[in-house]
């Protein structure tokens, strides 16, 4: 190993001498064995030339620079009370060239700032700086009002103020916050509190609402700002909340009724029977639906909403005295603290007559009216049947359709009458040629009057579906009033037609006499005449009909008709002729007459263009 010579050890000696009289730390570029010359410097340490607290838990540092010893920049780190500071001054991990910075959330207190300055490896610690810090940041608000009740729907101007731990007013706090509002409820009728925020708007609470601070405070200028409105009734304790910071003493309110201006009815059953006793609570209430205790004594009050049964039974409410009021007739009511109760014999007993649904309003003078009880009437227990039918002037032989309904004694449909009936109807009569009046059961099968007829009811109605269940037909022209039974209930009262003929189609056989012998019925297409006798006479006009024997009119032109018949009777009187107007039958007879000897049966035929033919079998 080399030995180093006198004047190199000389040398070392020397630098260690300086190195250990500095306050820095020397730095050596190189190192190795031999002979060398190195220049040494230090590392002064910064001087912290101000600690400034401010209101909010806020200390401004700033110090001087720090000339480096050699190349590159020095950087600098702050601590307070051996730790690292914090809001924007730079830390041990991450140390920056900035000579100022500020230090934030800082405890209300005496703190002690050191500045260290890097220099390569090199390091210099300042001198200790104090900060006395007195007002902290904000922790909390409180909550000032302009009065401590207020009427519902009226305001109260906050005045809202940012505070430390220690109650101070923290004066830093300024600018747009966004708070969020609560300790109040909606009104009965769903109005929501609310905050007039610094824009003028009305922000319901739970919602962020945008205020304005100054120094610390923000208050109400211009009805803007925290102008707040409660709309229930009753105590509030209204809170002010910014992410952490919250209200520890709510602002505590008393909210009072507004003027009465509505009523709230409650029926003690929602789903009463038809023309049943139905007993309102009746409540007066403010413009929110809050209860108004003051609204006492007896008023007069007005019922509505409610219609007439379909037989005109007007829906009525008991007065004071228990008396049934119409609706729409004043009715005197008692209250007790904004209340009446029928069950507490306050009137208010409601009967309603119509089936169904409906909302009942009451109204006083000078209040408005809140239709709020609603109900659904049951029809009550079928009592009779009611016909309709999709016309009353049908056409004979033509169908049309029956809809049968039963009704309740107040004329509501019954819904409970139901499933499989047998009805049977009456009223109309058969047709000249027979044929008898129809209803097409819920089985296809048309059923004559004065049968039973199985149709088929859902809620109180059985109308035609796939022509069935109802389908009708009337044969006899002229008039009829058709009813129905089941036996139990009928038609009150029954339903009126008119039957006009059908189409021309037939010659028919009309005020036919014979001299002697018996006329089979009917007669009218065709007749059969026994026992007449010989030189016997048959005697008949001839008619042109429908096609159930329902005499035409107005043909527009005259008919010939030709009666002949069969070889060994004579025919006097044909040809006959039927007028062009009026009754179409003609305005003469025809004679038949029989042979003077021996037995016969002889055919008379009646025929006319156009039409079928009508016969008469006349035998002895």
């Amino acid at each position: 190993m080399r030995r180093l010579t006198s004047p190199t050890v000389a040398v070392l000696v020397a630098l260690f001498a300086v190195v250990l009289g500095s306050s820095a730390i020397a730095y050596f570029s190189s190192q190795g064995l031999g002979t060398a010359q190195a220049a040494v410097g230090k590392l002064t340490a910064p001087t912290i030339s101000a600690a400034t607290p401010a209101a909010g838990g806020t200390v401004t540092l700033t110090w001087g620079t720090v000339t480096p010893p050699g190349i590159g920049a020095v950087s600098y780190y702050v601590t307070r009370d051996g730790v690292a500071a914090a809001g924007t001054c730079p830390t041990a991990a991450a140390p920056t060239t900035v000579i100022t910075c500020k230090d934030a959330g800082v405890p209300v207190g005496e703190h002690t700032y050191v500045v260290t300055a890097v220099w390569e490896t090199w390091t210099a610690v300042s001198a200790a700086k104090t900060a006395n810090v007195t007002v902290g940041e904000a922790t909390k608000f409180t909550i000032g009002g302009s009065a401590s009740s207020l009427t519902a729907g009226g305001t109260v101007n906050l005045t809202i103020t940012a505070k430390d731990v220690n109650n101070n007013t923290v004066t830093t706090y300024t600018g747009a916050h966004s708070l969020v509002f609560s300790g109040a409820a909606a009104s009965p009728g769903g109005t929501n509190p609310a905050v007039v925020n610094s824009a003028g708007t009305a922000v319901n609470f739970g919602s962020a609402t945008a205020l304005t601070f100054a120094s610390g405070v923000a208050t109400v200028a211009s009805s803007k700002n925290g102008v707040l409105r409660l709309y229930r009734a009753g105590s509030a304790a209204v809170v002010a909340t910014e992410g952490s910071l919250t209200t520890p003493t709510p602002l505590a309110l008393t909210v009072t009724p507004a003027t009465t201006s509505k009523f709230a009815l409650a029926a003690a059953n929602a789903t009463p029977a038809v023309g049943a006793g139905d007993d309102l609570t009746i409540t007066a209430q403010d413009a929110y639906a809050n209860p108004t205790p003051a609204y006492a004594g007896t008023q007069s009050l007005t019922f509505s909403g409610a219609s007439a049964s379909p037989s005109g039974t007007l829906p009525t409410v008991t007065d004071t005295s228990g008396a049934d009021v119409a609706f729409g007739t004043a009715t005197a009511i008692d209250f007790s603290s904004g209340v009446a109760s029928a069950a507490a014999g306050d009137g208010g007993t409601m009967k309603l007559y119509k089936s169904g649904s409906t909302t009942v309003s009451a109204t006083a003078t000078g209040v408005t009216t809140l239709t709020s009880a609603t109900v659904t009437v049951a029809a009550g227990t079928a009592t009779k049947l009611i016909l309709a039918a999709s016309t009353t002037t049908p056409v004979a032989a033509a169908t049309f359709n029956f809809t049968t309904t039963a009704q309740d004694v107040y004329g509501n449909t019954a819904t409970a009458y139901a499933g499989a009936k047998n009805i049977t109807f009456a009223g109309a009569e058969a047709s000249p040629s027979g044929a008898l009046p129809t209803v097409v059961n819920s089985a296809g099968s048309a059923v004559n009057f004065g049968s039973a007829t199985a149709l088929t009811f859902t809620a109180g109605v059985a109308a035609v579906a796939s022509s069935k269940n109802g389908v009708g037909k009337l044969n006899k022209a002229g008039a009829a009033s058709v009813t129905a039974t089941d036996g139990t209930i009928s038609t009150a009262a029954p339903l009126a037609f008119t039957v006009s003929t059908g189409t021309a189609t037939r010659a028919a056989l009309t005020t036919l006499t014979v001299s002697a012998g018996a006329i089979g019925s009917p007669c009218l297409f065709t007749c059969t005449i026994t026992g007449l006798g010989n030189s016997g006479t048959v005697t008949a006009n001839v008619s042109i009909t429908d096609s159930v024997g329902n005499t035409a009119s107005n043909l527009g032109s005259a008919k010939t008709v030709t009666v002949t018949a069969t070889s060994g009777g004579t025919i006097t009187g044909s040809p006959l002729t039927v007028p062009a107007s009026g009754i179409a039958t003609t305005n003469t007879q025809f004679v038949y007459k029989a042979p003077a000897t021996g037995a016969f049966t002889h055919t008379i035929t009646a025929a006319s263009t156009g039409y079928t033919s009508a016969t008469a079998t006349a035998s002895r």
